[in-house]
């Protein structure tokens, strides 16, 4: 029995965070309470998970992911630390070095990864790798966005 190709294990861990990200319960769209211009974070799960598809033999190679909804005010940009400028605020994320993927719940929001700006949806998800570099930004609402960040060990 072969063992998994890295296409094949990337495509198991896009899949399961894409169903993961999907299968919500209402309460989860409501955005965490938030002191004003401060981005706020609310924990839904943080964990390991085993992921599927090893040789009987070898074991399952297991994945720590979070689960993060965070809601950002009207009017800031907003970036993973180190931060490059002292304007810009952090944003919560628990993982570091990993994939995330994200999910715009609600509000405008303008997204720049590797220098490209893009102007989000609700309902729509983006995925960022260990070296990519985002920012997002803000104009006159509020933004709540759902994030699974899968860490790489």
């Amino acid at each position: 029995m072969r063992g998994l190709s890295m296409c094949d294990g990337r495509r198991r861990v896009l899949l399961a965070l894409c169903s993961l990200a999907l299968s919500g319960a209402s309460a989860w769209a409501q955005p965490a309470a938030s002191t004003p211009g401060t981005v706020t974070s609310r924990d839904r799960y943080s964990g390991q998970i085993p992921l599927g598809g090893q040789p009987r033999a070898a074991a399952p190679t297991i994945q720590t992911i979070h689960y993060q909804e965070l809601s950002l005010p009207p009017g800031i940009r907003a970036t993973p630390p180190p931060l490059p400028e002292s304007r810009m605020s952090a944003l919560p994320l628990k993982a570091r070095g990993g994939y995330v993927l994200y999910e715009l719940r609600g509000g405008k929001l303008t997204t720049v990864i590797n220098d490209n700006r893009t102007v989000r949806r609700q309902g729509e998800f983006w995925l960022v790798g260990p070296t990519d570099r985002i920012m997002l930004e803000t104009a006159d609402d509020s933004v709540v966005v759902r994030t699974i960040q899968l860490s790489i060990p």
